[in-house]
């Protein structure tokens, strides 16, 4: 079995292929995992629900563009305003061979007001302000917010993991089917 995934960031290469290993739709599967960069054809930087959704989306229906595969898989995560307060998370959304799809989303997790009015007021990225904020080097590259803001409770592995769990059983559990 193929599963294409639109990245080449081992930490979101590694989440995938730890999800895809203990789950148990694919036990018994030799499975390969592709990696694949291809364009989200919106902005670098989506600043909602929808946007992040249809980010997912485009890097995974341009990976199937590319190439013949079993599943697709788009990821990404950014904040959303809702009402008054921002918030992070991630959407997983899984696409198979005959265009049928599937998202989900992590936990949301509460952003800073110090880095909301960064990005929300200033138009910054997340990751200069976390370096900035943390006062280490590439630290979104190393442990990302939800590891600092959570006490090392959340990481962004398990938001992916979390995600990819929550996305793929409409492919396989039969009350999908009904």
């Amino acid at each position: 079995m193929k599963i294409v995934i639109w990245t080449k960031s081992p930490p979101k290469v590694a989440a995938i292929e730890e999800a895809v290993k203990n789950c148990p739709y694919f036990k018994w599967q030799n499975i390969e995992i592709i990696e694949l960069k291809v364009n989200s054809d919106i902005s670098d930087m989506p600043i909602s629900i929808e946007e992040n959704m249809l980010w997912a989306k485009n890097r995974a229906n341009n990976c199937k563009k590319e190439i013949n595969a079993d599943f697709y898989i788009g990821m990404e995560w950014w904040t959303s305003k809702i009402w008054e307060k921002a918030y992070l998370f991630w959407v997983v959304y899984i696409l198979d061979n005959n265009w049928n799809w599937h998202y989900w989303f992590s936990n949301m997790m509460e952003v800073p007001k110090y880095f909301e009015e960064k990005i929300y007021n200033e138009w910054l990225e997340l990751w200069p302000v976390l370096s900035e904020a943390t006062k280490e080097e590439n630290a979104s590259k190393k442990w990302w917010a939800f590891w600092h803001w959570s006490d090392n409770l959340l990481t962004r592995k398990d938001q992916f993991i979390f995600a990819f769990n929550s996305a793929i059983p409409p492919f396989f559990n039969k009350y999908y089917k009904i």
